[in-house]
C-alpha cells in the first residue's frame, strides 16, 4: 500500500501525520496519505510563485502542446487510473474508464483554447492611436477538487491553468487522493514547469483554509458542497473566485411529456454514478395527471441500474462513497415514508455486501413536497416523485436553495419557452437528462442562490483565469 505525499515542484513533499483512505467498495485501504501541514501550503504558494515568473515568456503554442502532452500521459494509464478512481469513489469501472477518456480530452480542449484566446482592436476618438486588448494570466491559484469525479473535475480547473501560463495549488479531496497522485505524475511525466502546479494531500480543514486564504494566492476555484463554498467565500475574500457548489436540480414533467422518453432520462439523471453528480435529478416535479404513472415507468426502468461489485461490467449502480452518505440516504427515505410517499424500488442499504455502503437504485411516489427528500440535495441513487399541479411545477423549482440545473419534459415548445423565461438555473435541459454538459459549455449556478459563482466550462475557466490588458500604441 502507497504511502502519498503532497507535490512539490515535481518532487515530494515530507508530510506528517498519516491518514487512510479506504474503499467504499470492500473497505480495505487504499492508500495511506501524510498530511501535508501549512508549511507545505507556504512551499506550494512560493513554488507556484516561482513557476509563474519563470514560465512569463511561454507562448500559446508551447502551452497547448503541454496540454497534449498531459492527455498522451493520462491516456496511456487509463486502466490503473480508472481503476484507482473505482477502489476510491466505489463508481463502477466502466464510468471511471470514461472520466478518464474525458479528462484526456478535457486537456486537448484547454490546449486547443491556448491558441484561440483572441484580444480585439478598439476604437477610440483621438487620431494616431492604435488600441487593442491581451489576455494577461493572473498569477497562483489554489484549486480544490470533490470526490466524486477526482480525475475529471480537477481537469476543469487545471487544463485552462496550464493553456493561460498561471499556476496552482491544488487540494484534492482526501479520500480520493491515489487517483489525484496518479494525475500529478501525468502532469510531471508531461513535462510542465516545475512547480506549475503542485499537490496538497490533506484531511485538516484549517490547512485547507490557509491555503485558500494565502496571501501568494490569487484567485480560487472550487468544486464542492454549499456550505464548504461558502467558508470559502469568507476565507478568500478579496481573491477571484469560481465556486461550482451544489445541487438538488428539479425535473419537470408536464402532462403532455412523452412517458418514455422522460422516465428513460430521468433514470440516467438520478442513478449514474449512484447519483453523486451535482447536476443530478434531485427531485421530479410530476404533473398531478402522469405522476403515478411517471412513477411506476422510473421504477421499472431502475431495473437497467443494477447494483452490485464496480469492477463487473454488468453492474450500473456502485456503493455510495462514505458510510455516513448512505445513512442519511436511507434516513431520508424513511422520512419521507412517514411523510406519506411510498417506496416503489430501493430504498434501504442492501445486505450482503462488504461494506454497508450499498444502496439499489431506489424510486418514490407521493413525495410531498415539503419532505427534505425534495427540499434538500441527496448525493445518492434516489428519484423522488413530487405530484403538484401543472401552474406549481415552476415555483417549486425556483423555490428550492439549490439552482445549478433542471430539465423540463413537455412536447408543447411554447410551454418549454414559458418554462426557461422563469427557471432560475445555470443550466436547464428540455426533453434531456438533466445531467447533460460538454465540456467546452459553460457550467454553474444561478447567481444569488447557493449554488455558487462563476462558470467552468473550458473557454470559460480560461478567461477566468486572466485578465483583459489594454494596450495603447501612438503611432505620431
Amino acid at each position: 500500500m502507497p504511502l502519498i505525499n503532497s507535490y512539490l515542484g515535481g518532487e515530494h513533499a515530507a508530510g506528517g501525520r498519516v491518514f487512510t483512505v479506504s474503499s467504499p467498495v470492500d473497505g480495505a485501504p487504499v492508500a495511506e496519505v501524510a498530511a501535508a501541514d501549512r508549511a507545505v501550503v507556504d512551499a506550494a504558494a512560493d513554488a507556484g510563485a516561482r513557476a509563474y515568473r519563470a514560465d512569463a515568456a511561454s507562448t500559446p503554442h508551447q502551452r497547448r502542446d503541454r496540454c497534449q502532452r498531459v492527455a498522451r500521459e493520462l491516456t496511456a494509464r487509463r486502466e490503473e487510473v480508472a481503476r484507482t478512481v473505482t477502489a476510491e469513489t466505489g463508481r463502477p469501472y466502466l464510468g471511471a474508464l470514461a472520466e478518464v477518456d474525458k479528462a484526456a480530452e478535457g486537456f486537448l480542449l484547454a490546449g486547443e483554447e491556448a491558441v484561440r484566446l483572441t484580444g480585439a482592436t478598439v476604437p477610440v476618438a483621438q487620431p494616431g492611436k492604435l488600441v487593442f486588448t491581451r489576455w494577461r494570466p493572473t498569477g497562483v491559484w489554489a484549486i480544490a477538487t470533490p470526490w466524486n469525479f477526482p480525475i475529471n473535475i480537477p481537469v476543469e480547473y487545471l487544463g485552462p491553468i496550464l493553456a493561460t501560463g498561471n499556476a496552482a495549488v491544488w487540494k484534492p479531496a482526501p479520500t480520493t487522493v491515489a487517483s489525484s497522485a496518479l494525475l500529478m505524475e501525468c502532469l510531471i511525466a508531461a513535462g510542465i514547469p516545475d512547480g506549475q502546479v503542485t499537490m496538497i494531500a490533506t484531511d485538516d480543514a484549517g490547512v485547507a483554509e490557509h491555503l485558500v486564504s494565502h496571501p501568494g494566492i490569487v484567485g480560487v476555484g472550487l468544486t464542492g458542497s454549499t456550505p464548504t463554498g461558502n467558508a470559502v467565500a469568507r476565507s478568500a475574500a478579496g481573491k477571484r473566485t469560481v465556486l461550482e457548489l451544489g445541487g438538488n436540480g428539479p425535473i419537470l414533467v408536464y402532462a403532455d411529456a412523452d412517458l418514455d422518453r422522460a422516465a428513460e432520462a430521468i433514470a440516467a439523471s438520478c442513478f449514474t454514478a449512484s447519483g453523486q453528480i451535482c447536476s443530478a435529478g434531485g427531485r421530479i416535479l410530476a404533473d398531478v395527471p402522469v405522476a403515478a404513472e411517471l412513477a411506476e415507468a422510473v421504477a421499472e426502468r431502475s431495473r437497467e441500474y443494477p447494483l452490485g461489485d464496480p469492477y463487473d461490467e454488468h453492474t450500473r449502480v456502485g456503493p455510495l462513497h462514505l458510510p455516513e452518505l448512505a445513512a442519511e440516504v436511507e434516513a431520508r427515505v424513511e422520512q419521507a415514508q412517514r411523510d406519506g410517499a411510498a417506496v416503489l424500488t430501493g430504498g434501504r442499504r442492501s445486505p450482503g455486501y462488504p461494506t454497508d455502503q450499498y444502496i439499489a437504485a431506489t424510486v418514490l411516489r407521493d413525495v410531498p413536497a415539503h419532505t427534505p427528500l425534495n427540499r434538500n440535495e441527496t448525493f445518492g441513487p434516489v428519484a423522488p416523485i413530487v405530484p403538484l399541479a401543472s401552474d406549481r411545477l415552476v415555483a417549486e423549482s425556483n423555490a428550492g436553495a439549490h439552482a445549478l440545473s433542471a430539465a423540463v419534459f413537455t412536447r408543447d415548445i411554447g410551454r418549454a419557452l414559458t418554462a426557461l423565461e422563469s427557471l432560475e438555473f445555470g443550466s436547464v435541459a428540455v426533453n434531456d437528462r438533466s445531467t447533460y454538459w460538454e465540456l467546452h459549455l459553460p457550467f454553474g449556478g444561478w447567481e444569488g442562490k447557493a449554488s455558487g459563482t462563476g462558470r467552468v466550462g473550458v473557454p470559460d475557466m480560461v478567461r477566468a483565469l486572466c485578465q483583459p490588458q489594454t494596450v495603447s500604441l501612438d503611432g505620431r
